[in-house]
């Protein structure tokens, strides 16, 4: 219920939240507060009750009197709230879409655009997070605005959802004030969280007003509140926000006959003079990408880099290309789609690693990106839950030089290694990163041993020579997402997903396909290990281009008899496809050079180092 509850009133607030209200021993009369409404109750030091959603209108002398002290939220704590995500803004952004994530929403549209605010005199920018996912009903909105609620009993793998104070410290990060409009089949609400609303408050006030379907009509659902208090409720709504009755019947017709969410924020956080957030407006005539950026485009601060080419860390874009490890959502920025991708399948020479950590599967895919070598770029990139919660985490070597590992990225899926024996998780309540606990230690470890590993067997294929530091790599295999089922498809040789436009369906070239076809996949436990390299000179001449397939030996050792027969045969088939297969080129062992008897007295060639 918004507000401050204290003893029950009436059976419908007993049926919104059940458990142990007070009566407040501050007033004379004895008042509780229920919106912007106070209720005269029995006077009394302090009155307690236990309520259950079944519970009769209550009558004087029901209570067990009780000496009680109890802990008041006031309002200053919305901002603290909001500390969660001091050092990355789109850390408290990240926590609105894992709400549509979990909504199961398949569209989710950020955009940043003006209205007017009365209070203001002006325009001011307001930042809209809109998903087509289940809606919430009355209950549900009243958990997510509550300060926190009962810890899971098991960890969840389709929940990102767990700790309960996702919206509240996401929401007060981005803006000062908060308006969630959410639509179900037979309901829709609006909630009002508010800094502005409750600044001359000596507690926290959240108006929640709900309409019931009746027919074809809605009106005030009186069971959770009364006519009156909703009212009162709807007018603190239209005199704090950019929203009077017009906008708001908009914000609900914008989803038809449809559930949805969307979630205003406004009052945006300012950087000096400005605000905190960059936006392109939106431009129906030009179709190019439109996207949101933190204006200070500071880099965050990792162990061992060196790079401030980290585009992730300030451009929406490129954080929602990999925030999540299987993308599920069409994701649209300023109106543009964000070509999401799956990370682990867009690298080349892939490599997948597998083993136990204190007594739990874990398994790694390494590979090489070539945007990522010329950033300067390496790293894990650690999932949970498959949201992503780490990236670029040097490991191994890579934290005591720049060079080694230069364009190496792993993705790892952390969530079963991360689940604790007491039910918890060892993931921090912000999703920003991890405890310090020794499942974490070992894993840090050990993705070391296989990313050092992996560079001592591919830095031959990654680094050939002066030649190859044009080469362009590219990845083993391409990826396209079908607007309609969602479903990822793989591209056939030579095809670029770059190539095709954002609205692409399975029928579409060059997959040609139905979505009722299953998702490609490939099969589990092969290890890819091509490459191919683009020479474009120090001009970027496109006239001297030569594609290059380079095989390994050391890769094939770890495959099975029958993947090493279907290496082989996809070997064949690149050789079809016209790729010149140059031979294998190795590094030369160090020290003096090696030379025979009978050649002592002849003059010495050139050696190259290949390596």
């Amino acid at each position: 219920m918004p507000g401050s509850l204290y003893a029950p009133t009436e059976p419908r607030e007993s049926i919104m939240r059940t458990g142990t209200f007070y009566a407040p021993i501050d007033r004379k009369d004895c008042m509780i507060r229920s919106g912007n409404q106070y209720v005269p109750t029995e006077p009394r030091e302090t009155a307690i009750c236990t309520v259950s959603p079944n519970a009769p209108v209550a009558a004087p002398g029901m209570y067990e009197r009780k000496r009680s002290s109890f802990a008041q939220t006031h309002p200053s704590y919305l901002e603290t709230l909001g500390q969660s995500h001091a050092s990355w803004l789109f850390g408290a952004l990240a926590e609105l879409i894992d709400n549509a994530r979990d909504a199961q929403a398949s569209r989710l549209d950020i955009s940043i655009d003006e209205e007017f605010l009365e209070s203001a005199e002006a325009n001011v920018p307001v930042l809209s997070v809109k998903d087509n996912g289940t809606g919430m009903t009355h209950s549900d909105i009243m958990r997510m605005v509550s300060f926190g609620h009962g810890k899971p009993d098991k960890d969840d793998e389709s929940l990102i959802g767990r700790f309960g104070v996702g919206f509240k410290t996401g929401a007060m990060r981005i803006g000062k004030d908060a308006v969630v409009f959410t639509q179900t089949a037979e309901s829709r609400t609006i909630a009002f969280l508010s800094r502005s609303f409750n600044e001359d408050k000596e507690e926290v006030d959240i108006p929640v007003i709900t309409y019931r379907c009746k027919g074809k009509w809605m009106d005030f659902d009186l069971e959770v509140h009364t006519r009156g208090e909703a009212e009162s409720r709807l007018q603190a709504v239209k005199q704090f926000s950019p929203f009077n009755e017009y906008s708001i019947g908009s914000k609900f017709a914008a989803f038809g006959n449809q559930p949805g969410t969307v979630i205003c924020i406004y009052n945006l956080d300012r950087w000096g003079s400005n605000y905190s957030l960059e936006w392109e407006t939106i431009d129906s005539e030009q179709k190019r990408k439109r996207d949101i950026w933190i204006r200070s485009r500071r880099v965050r601060m990792r162990m061992a880099q060196m790079t401030t080419k980290v585009p992730l860390d300030y451009s929406l874009h490129s954080y929602l290309e990999v925030m999540f490890l299987e993308p599920r959502m069409k994701i649209y920025v300023q109106g543009t789609l964000v070509k999401t991708r799956r990370l682990h399948k867009s690298l080349s020479n892939t490599r997948v690693f597998k083993g136990m950590l204190m007594g739990k599967k874990v398994e790694l895919t390494l590979g090489f990106n070539q945007a990522e070598r010329e950033n300067g770029n390496c790293g894990i990139f650690l999932y949970w839950h498959g949201r992503l919660i780490e990236a670029y985490r040097r490991v191994g070597a890579m934290l005591h030089t720049a060079d080694v590992g230069r364009g190496v990225i792993g993705v790892i899926d952390v969530t079963d290694i991360m689940r604790l024996g007491d039910g918890g998780v060892g993931v921090l309540n912000n999703k920003q990163g991890f405890q310090d606990i020794e499942e974490y230690v070992k894993l840090i470890e050990w993705l070391g041993t296989q990313a050092d590993q992996y560079w001592d067997e591919h830095y031959d294929r990654l680094l050939v020579g002066k030649k190859d530091e044009n080469a362009v790599y590219t990845p083993d295999f391409s990826w396209v997402q079908c607007n309609r089922c969602l479903k990822w498809r793989m591209l056939e040789a030579g095809a670029n997903e770059k190539d095709l436009p954002d609205d692409w369906f399975c029928y579409m070239p060059p997959f040609r396909g139905s979505c009722m076809q299953p998702e490609s996949e490939m099969e589990p436990g092969v290890v890819t290990v091509a490459a191919t390299r683009n020479y474009g000179g120090a001009n970027g001449g496109s006239n001297e281009k030569d594609e290059m397939e380079m095989s390994t030996t050391a890769c094939n050792s770890t495959l099975s008899s029958k993947e090493q027969s279907d290496a082989s045969l996809e070997s064949d088939d690149n050789a079809k496809s016209k790729q010149i297969k140059p031979p294998i080129l190795r590094r030369l062992k160090r020290g003096p050079v090696q030379v025979s008897k009978s050649r002592q007295q002849q003059p010495m060639k050139k050696l190259c180092r290949s390596g």
